[in-house]
């Protein structure tokens, strides 16, 4: 099974390109805000034992998708440091636990481009970043620079490209 991982902050388009790469693939496609909403819904962000929760949504979802043999998962997570040490460590169990080799993608663009992006269109009627003050806000209140300690990670700049541009240069990274 492949497993590849993209990360960076929210609006910067880590699920786009990862449903493209997926698509071109026959992966499944996984985005962080899917556990997150849930874990929202049941626990609440911030509150004791969310972090918790979540981790065991991506867990028992990432458990599952490989015990039906799917051919490859396309993960978007919002990777901080530390504070997403905790599920980076659950994540690693897993993947020893089945020796799956992953990619580590990390997504930016520049600032200008990364506000174009939130306040699209294709954001509206979500509980997205929207706006750039809230961006700002965002971006100042957590770090988004460091990359997964104990991996390789492709940085990827995707500023000048289109989101099948962005797939392809993945896609050529990572051995499939």
């Amino acid at each position: 099974m492949k497993f590849v991982m993209i990360y960076g902050p929210s609006g910067i388009g880590k699920e786009s390109i990862a449903r493209e790469l997926a698509k071109k693939n026959g992966w499944h496609l996984f985005p962080q805000h899917l556990a997150f909403d849930i874990a929202c819904a049941v626990v609440g962000f911030g509150n004791n034992g969310f972090e918790k929760y979540q981790r065991k949504i991506f867990l028992d979802a990432f458990r599952t998708l490989i015990e039906k043999n799917v051919t490859g998962v396309v993960f978007t997570f919002c990777y901080v440091y530390p504070a997403s040490n905790y599920f980076i460590d659950g994540l690693f169990e897993l993947l020893k636990e089945y020796e799956i080799e992953a990619d580590f993608v990390r997504l930016s663009c520049d600032f200008d481009e990364h506000v174009r992006r939130v306040t699209s269109d294709n954001r509206k009627n979500t509980n997205k970043i929207q706006s750039k003050e809230y961006l700002e806000e965002y971006l100042n209140r957590f770090d988004f620079s460091v990359d997964i300690a104990g991996v390789e990670t492709f940085r990827i700049n995707s500023t000048e490209l289109s989101i099948q541009e962005s797939a392809i240069a993945i896609e050529r990274r990572i051995v499939t």
